[in-house]
């Protein structure tokens, strides 16, 4: 692995990680909201992001591969959050919130598929 495609995921995780904490951040603050819709839109706009971008970048836009290979693994793998999304849904079933904690898992799971099975599909059409 070169350092080029090291720097890259760097930089990019930098920036997805920052990213991550303020659209989170200002979502929980907006909504005023015990359930982590946050954290769930990140993981929803990620996985549909990843989709959409992992077939564009590669199929439409010529991109060099230590660019791509930063946005996708470094910006969208530190966006995406399902290490968060993990220790809330375990907070939640400590806390005896079953119905949030499944909410959270399985509205998660569901949207987060879908949404990056629309980004490929999105991404071929074009």
């Amino acid at each position: 692995m070169s350092f080029s495609l090291v720097f890259a995921i760097g930089v990019g995780g930098f920036f997805g990680a920052v990213s991550r904490y303020l659209v989170a951040g200002k979502l929980s603050l907006w909504l005023n909201s015990p359930f982590p819709f946050g954290t769930l839109v990140v993981n929803a706009l990620g996985s549909f992001l990843l989709g959409f971008l992992s077939r564009f970048l590669i199929e439409h836009v010529i991109v060099e591969e230590t660019i791509r290979i930063g946005i996708l693994v470094g910006f969208l793998g530190a966006f995406t959050t399902f290490s968060t999304f993990s220790y809330e849904s375990l907070a939640l079933l400590q806390e005896g919130d079953i119905v949030r904690a499944s909410a959270n898992i399985l509205g998660s799971a569901i949207i987060c598929i879908t949404l990056c099975l629309l980004g490929l599909h999105l991404a071929k059409s074009i």
